[in-house]
């Protein structure tokens, strides 16, 4: 389940300062490769000697059993997307996990859908898209796009196809910020003058099943904080944020304050080893010294790859940017984020 598997790119397309890679997928992984809508893959390569890990959400149609598609969006210096552009051709490898993630949607008929998307948030939005309308006969979809110019759109004929394939179900409203447009409300970034009027005038009278937020971080600050002053309950919001090819967010103080032994479940073995108080480690940074190796990506509480459970002892996390509160309460944690706090830790990657 945590194992890397090498999958071929079998075609890329081109899209604005971006490519779709669209990766084979023998038949005895189909299985270990089906996705739910929302989910991301992490790929590993190396690049001058380095070990780079970046994840990439799929947005493509569980239809296509045998393949899936990523959208890796060109970062200025970002040493994984630049790779993705220039570097990887049709018949690379790829070393890749099987999808994760929990911005996950899992459509119901009759049931009504609302998704705020800026930029390349629109990736994992579009595989909510595809699985709303092509698995239920009633379900519908409401996506609110922004973006800087039209000519930045990603994802515009997957899109368009699906509008003309299914009409009235599925509304698409396209925001543009450096752009000028005819009508007032559609220029310029989400605010929460914005999402009040929307909410007035296309989506109150639907009683939403749930929102789906993704985007950069202060996007999706400003459309949930605006969701939630409307009254609509937070158990409906959604949200995911990503990083940019290279951005990092540094980690606040992750010192262990006390000797602790620290077991971890893996693919059904436990691994056990040591940290000494005083140790500047993070659980995954931890797993990493002993030699264990851990699924993660980003290292900055935002992927949710590295998503563990705790169980047993007690820890601290510095930052999370993806787990929702039933997780947390579930005793969920993110491993990349998390320092020991007790003398006995057990997390689980199997649960």
């Amino acid at each position: 389940m945590h194992k890397f598997h090498s999958l071929t790119i079998k075609t890329i397309q081109t899209q604005p300062n971006a490519v779709i890679w669209t990766l084979d997928i023998p038949a005895a992984l189909v299985d270990e490769f089906d996705f739910k809508p929302g989910q991301h893959l992490t790929f590993r390569t190396h690049i001058n000697g380095q070990e780079l890990r970046r994840s990439y959400s799929i947005c493509s149609p569980k239809s296509r059993n045998n393949e899936l598609d990523v959208l890796i969006k060109a970062v200025d210096k970002g040493r994984f997307s630049q790779a993705a552009q220039h570097t990887f051709k049709v018949g690379s490898q790829v070393d890749v996990l099987p999808p994760s993630g929990h911005f996950v949607l899992d459509p119901r008929e009759h049931a009504h859908y609302v998704a705020f998307a800026a930029g390349s948030g629109i990736t994992p939005v579009m595989g909510m898209i595809y699985a709303t309308l092509e698995q239920t006969k009633t379900a519908e979809f409401i996506l609110f796009y922004g973006n800087s110019k039209t000519s930045d759109v990603l994802l515009h004929e997957q899109i368009a196809y699906l509008k003309d394939r299914f009409g009235a179900r599925f509304s698409v409203h396209f925001f543009l910020s450096q752009q000028k447009v005819d009508m007032a409300l559609y220029q310029g970034r989400f605010d929460s003058q914005k999402i009040k009027l929307l909410n007035e005038h296309l989506i109150k009278h639907i009683n939403a099943d749930g929102y789906f937020v993704c985007g950069p971080g202060a996007m999706i600050d400003t459309v949930c904080a605006a969701l939630a002053e409307l009254g609509i309950d937070q158990k409906l919001i959604h949200n995911e944020r990503f990083l940019s090819d290279g951005q990092e967010i540094t980690l606040a103080e992750k010192t262990v304050k006390q000797d602790a032994g620290v077991t971890v479940t893996i693919d059904g073995a436990n691994h056990e080893f040591n940290l000494l108080a005083g140790t500047q480690a993070t659980l995954l940074e931890s797993a990493e010294s002993a030699g264990v190796d851990l699924p993660y990506s980003c290292k900055a509480g935002v992927c949710a790859t590295c998503r563990c459970k705790l169980v047993e002892g007690e820890v601290e996390m510095i930052n999370n940017y993806s787990l929702e509160e039933w997780e947390t309460k579930a005793g969920y944690i993110l491993s990349c984020q998390s320092v020991a706090r007790s003398s006995k830790i057990h997390i689980s990657f199997d649960e």
